[in-house]
């Protein structure tokens, strides 16, 4: 089987207002973006660069043959028929040039796949059989339909091509940007997560239940040639930036011209895609160098519930919570204020602080570090012999998942902080019966842990 590959990047839309060929996704054209990703494909002869007359595009750009479409305004049908009339091979994978987010794991196949999510065809990031799906174009536009979803029809009720189903954890994957706000929107990532609460206020006691937002955090396990390196929490969103930048201030490449590709593993679980990159580089480096030591490991991918799952294995769950009063709460940020002499004088330290159930200060700590503040405070009562399960933690920060497996591993039961936790702090909390408060002021707090 012969196996060509082609981008198809000559549509128009008035709601990007501009061409989105030319948009500039992470310091490049979208349009060269998306070309490497076909360039590396597997088994690929030709890559086609499917284009209308208009667009401006360089004159020559090695390994990549531009075509223009042959009937002008006939929409992406019309691409499709340049394409496979110009192709000699059995096979054409076809991308969109506006499904930045698409793993080139996605588009290798030996079968004539094209995704379908509920009950419309994703046509531009499949593969098809050259000679038989031509006579089917051709007798589509002649009969005056363009509509790729009556085409993908015919091919698959033709025994063509064969619908291929996307899980949930990769939908991400097909977004495509129909105007800027949704071309922002995918840069950034998904950094939210929804969540339920219920908020506290003096006087007035607690509310309903109701939704709110968190900033998502996942860990990211970074792959070197394969080789498991590193796993880090971070909310996910610009995964190559972050691990170009890691790789670098390790001291483990000296530019960015050493890295050859970046992709995510397509070898994980569904619900660990994503959180695993491999990095490949020319040459092996040397990781005696390496400072930041690997969090947690998995051979399939990490998640939050893996993560979780292996806090379990050393901390179990807290059996038991003492109650607590609400009003008692509200009284700790003062107490902590009041002991924080550096950080009245510097104002750039974090403070953890520890409390009895009545709301008297065991002790506190300050470092530049949060979570170097709370493992002070968590050593202080280890070496005092200080029995925990009684005891807040009050945190002056937001709430990571990492702290929140501290305190669990320190047996405290109940966690509040000034700031918000992140979602997998939320997660955590409810899983191992941990009291989690946010938001925590003089007025009021939210509690997460319901």
């Amino acid at each position: 089987m012969t196996l060509d590959a082609a981008l198809i990047a000559g549509g128009r839309s008035r709601r990007f207002g501009s061409d989105k060929a030319f948009a500039l996704w992470r310091g490049e054209p979208l349009w060269i973006y998306q070309i490497r990703k076909l360039l590396l494909l597997k088994n690929v002869n030709q890559v086609w660069l499917s284009t209308n007359s208009e667009q401006v595009f360089p004159d020559a750009m090695e390994g990549v043959i531009r075509v223009n479409d042959t009937i002008s305004d006939l929409g992406p049908i019309g691409a499709f028929k340049s394409v496979f009339e110009q192709s000699r091979a059995d096979h054409i994978v076809l991308l969109a040039v506006d499904m930045p987010l698409m793993e080139r794991g996605e588009l290798e196949t030996d079968r004539c796949l094209v995704p379908k999510i509920a009950d419309r065809w994703e046509p531009l990031a499949g593969t098809y059989p050259r000679a038989g799906f031509l006579p089917l174009i051709n007798q589509q536009i002649a009969a005056g339909e363009y509509s790729l979803q009556k085409l993908l029809d015919l091919a698959e009720t033709a025994g063509l091509i064969q619908a291929k189903s996307v899980p949930d954890s990769h939908l991400n994957l097909y977004q495509n940007l129909n105007s800027l706000a949704e071309f922002f929107a995918i840069q950034q990532g998904t950094v939210d997560d929804c969540t339920l609460l219920s908020r506290y206020r003096k006087g007035a006691g607690y509310g309903p239940p109701e939704s709110d937002f968190l900033a998502r955090e996942e860990p990211l396990e970074v792959r070197i040639n394969g080789h498991s390196i590193s796993v880090m929490m971070r909310t996910p969103g610009h995964d190559d930036e972050l691990a170009t930048g890691f790789l670098f201030t390790e001291g483990l490449i000296t530019s960015a011209e050493e890295i050859l590709d970046i992709e995510h593993c397509p070898d994980v679980d569904t619900e660990g895609i994503g959180n695993t990159l491999n990095v490949k580089l020319a040459s092996a480096p040397n990781l005696d160098s390496l400072t930041r030591h690997v969090y947690t490991s998995s051979s399939c991918g990490v998640c939050g519930k893996a993560t979780i799952d292996s806090v379990f294995q050393n901390f179990p769950p807290i059996s038991q919570v003492p109650e607590y009063d609400p009003e008692i709460i509200l009284s700790l940020p003062d107490k902590l204020r009041a002991r924080q002499d550096t950080f009245e004088k510097t104002g750039g330290l974090h403070a953890s602080a520890l409390y009895t159930i009545d709301g008297e200060i065991l002790f506190l700590r300050e470092d530049v570090g949060r979570h170097n503040a709370l493992d002070k405070v968590i050593g202080r009562a280890l070496r005092d012999k200080i029995d925990l399960t009684s005891a807040i933690l009050l945190v002056s920060g937001r709430i990571s998942f990492e702290l929140m497996q501290k305190a669990l591993a320190a047996r405290i039961p109940i966690v509040a902080g000034i700031s918000a936790p992140s979602s997998l702090a939320v997660t955590l909390a409810r899983k191992s019966g941990q009291v989690l408060i946010g938001f925590l002021r003089e007025r009021g707090f939210n509690l997460y842990s319901i």
